[in-house]
């Protein structure tokens, strides 16, 4: 091997780790954006039928917090995760004015106003597009890899 290819070998080594060890976002990952998707399409579905009591939708919405459970837990594991994982906080947290929040209420004061429901989608559904928008402007690893 040349000395020019063996230096220009070590240094794609060198920039390959130097860009992985840089990284404070992970890259994309096809699952997570599927998560996100899907959740997203299941809850905004499950929103509509809010102005129905709580009881009546039991099992839906416990199907719909396992699918977001799942989500939740596989954006965990993955590593340089915290941005997503600060969204999906706020996403669900029942204390807060979003999913979570809805939720809570629609349990405890019953059957929502259909005007309500429908601003709540949309406000919901923003806040989905925020993780999702994330995740698919996130590298891919084959497009790192193919600037080098």
């Amino acid at each position: 091997m040349t000395t020019s290819r063996r230096i220009f070998a070590q240094l794609s080594v060198f920039v390959c780790l130097f860009m992985a060890a840089c990284r404070t976002i992970s890259t994309y990952d096809q699952a997570a954006y599927e998560h996100a998707t899907s959740a997203k399409v299941d809850a905004l579905t499950l929103m509509d039928k809010a102005t129905d009591s709580y009881s009546s939708h039991a099992k839906e919405i416990e199907a719909l917090n396992l699918s977001l459970q799942k989500a939740y837990e596989y954006d965990k594991g993955r590593p340089l995760n915290q941005i997503t994982m600060a969204l999906w906080d706020k996403l669900l947290d029942p204390n807060r004015d979003l999913l979570g929040g809805f939720l809570r209420e629609w349990k405890s004061d019953g059957p929502l106003l259909p005007k309500y429901v429908k601003n709540k989608k949309k406000q919901i559904g923003e806040g989905f597009d925020v993780i999702v928008g994330l995740e698919s402007g996130k590298i891919k690893p084959s497009d790192a890899a193919s600037k080098l």
